[in-house]
């Protein structure tokens, strides 16, 4: 039986990790364009794609999930409804202890 050894040296981690974030960034690249919040999606895929590259999967996951919440989540940019409760206020007076 022959036996492939496989020697992994520092360059070829980095592109197993590049790799990995490339395809880990795919998916907010996706959502993102769909979605029309390109700025988060560049974000995620070039995040995902360097993270992958330096720390692999423990970097290019979790930038990959944010960016994927990021996209998903909805926006707080609805306005404000205003409910008024009561339309005759009473008259309150604030009395300043000191001038007694």
């Amino acid at each position: 039986m022959i036996l492939l050894q496989i020697e992994l040296d520092f360059y070829k981690i980095t592109l197993i990790g590049s790799a990995l974030g490339l395809i880990l960034g795919l998916i907010p690249l996706v959502l993102g364009f769909i979605k029309k919040k390109r700025k988060y999606a560049m974000f995620g895929f070039l995040g995902s794609l360097i993270g992958g590259a330096l720390l692999g999967i423990f970097l290019s996951i979790p930038i990959a999930a944010i960016f994927t919440w990021l996209i998903l989540r909805k926006s707080n940019n609805e306005p404000a409804e205003v409910v008024v409760v009561n339309e005759t206020p009473i008259d309150v007076k604030v009395e300043n202890i000191e001038n007694r």
